[in-house]
């Protein structure tokens, strides 16, 4: 631990109050990257980095096409399988005539996605409504919980993603350009030890 440079409390030499500057900082130039172009708030930012980090994991074992459909709200699943089972898939779906038929177990829940993302359930709850109309997520049945549901992103969702990430990386870049190679390892460390403080 750091000596004391101080017997009083000094902001500017206080890490808690610099840590929360910085980070609003931070989000609100960042925020510039996904809002003025594609009109996404923070926490639908968030929301949307999460689902897609969570489906590149690894966890997505099948090729989902999803289709929005703003009048029906349904959406078909493409399967890598036999052509009778994929029959026999479509079939049962129409009989049960539910909404979003394509059922993804790599999804996410909005109750994970509070904690993931570290904002309150109505913030939440307000961010995937939006989604869900703008076509960006899908809400589907929990294939472990048919009681609960999942949510996911939809192709248009995908690709908003994938247009939005390399400006991301971008404006990183931009702000680490400051930072020797050696620095920034050195920055991740330590921001690493104080979150595993925390816990």
């Amino acid at each position: 631990m750091p000596e004391s440079r101080e017997s009083s409390l000094m902001l500017k030499h206080f890490l808690p109050y610099r840590l929360v500057n910085l980070a609003q900082s931070v989000s609100e130039r960042f925020a510039e990257v996904y809002r003025s172009e594609f009109n996404l708030t923070t926490p639908e930012w968030r929301i949307l980095v999460h689902l897609a980090e969570h489906d590149e994991s690894g966890n997505g074992k099948r090729d989902l096409v999803i289709n929005s459909a703003k009048n029906n709200d349904t959406a078909e699943r493409v399967e890598a399988e036999d052509q009778s089972e994929r029959v026999e898939r479509t079939e049962k779906s129409e009989a049960t005539n539910e909404k979003n038929k394509s059922i993804d177990p790599t999804g996410i829940s909005a109750k994970e996605l509070t904690v993931l993302a570290s904002m309150d359930k109505s913030t939440v709850s307000r961010a995937v409504k939006v989604m869900l109309d703008k076509g960006y997520l899908v809400k589907q049945l929990d294939e472990n919980d048919k009681r609960a549901s999942v949510l996911a992103l939809t192709q248009q969702g995908k690709h908003l993603y994938q247009t939005i990430a390399p400006k991301a990386l971008a404006w990183e870049a931009d702000l680490l350009d400051v930072l020797s190679a050696s620095e920034y390892r050195d920055l991740m460390r330590i921001i690493d030890k104080l979150d595993n403080r925390l816990v």
